[in-house]
Formats: structure tokens, C-alpha cells, sequence
């Protein structure tokens, strides 16, 4: 099975929502877009149970380039990141959601 791309899921998208591929398409541009200004403001955003996109810092670091073996250092940066909700994991793996007691 082959990975999916952002067509793929629109079109899949559209046809459980019964939308036009257009429409759908541009909410998914229009939330890729959203994601992307909020990271870019050092906010996170959170789906609960799917996960969090968020930023973090890199730390500064040094890479060895094989053929010379000459190391270069790269600059601390912040880095886009994704961190999986428990339901996502869940369904991933495969086990059955359990009910909390209490």
C-alpha cells in the first residue's frame, strides 16, 4: 500500500462529506496555510486525540562531510515537530479503545 497524497485525501475527503473536490481542497489549503502562520508565531495547534503541531529549538551541532571528513557547524534553530495523540496511537496500533473507570 502506498502513501497518500494530498490529493488522495481530498478526494476521500469529498466523497464522505459529499463536497466538491474544489471546496474541500480549499479548506485544506486554507488549513495547511493556518498551521503554518500559527507555527511561524511560535504557537502550538492542537487536534485532542490526534496530536499537536508545535515548534522547538534545535541546538547547534556540527556535521562531518564523509568525503573530506571536514566538519561543519549548522546553527541552533527551531524546527516544525508533530507529537501523536493517544486516540491516533491507539487506532494505529490497532487496540480496542477501553473505557476509563472511575
Amino acid at each position: 500500500m502506498g502513501n497518500m497524497y494530498k490529493t488522495e485525501l481530498i478526494k476521500r475527503v469529498a466523497a464522505q462529506t459529499r463536497l466538491s473536490q474544489r471546496a474541500v481542497g480549499d479548506v485544506v489549503n486554507a488549513s495547511q496555510h493556518v498551521i503554518t502562520e500559527t507555527l511561524r508565531e511560535g504557537k502550538a495547534v492542537q487536534f485532542p486525540g490526534f496530536g499537536t503541531f508545535y515548534t522547538r529549538q534545535r541546538q547547534a551541532s556540527k556535521v562531518r562531510d564523509m568525503r573530506t571528513g571536514k566538519e561543519t557547524p549548522v546553527a541552533a534553530r527551531r524546527v516544525a515537530a508533530f507529537r501523536v495523540g493517544e486516540v491516533l496511537k491507539r487506532a494505529v496500533r490497532g487496540a480496542r479503545r477501553t473505557r476509563k473507570q472511575g
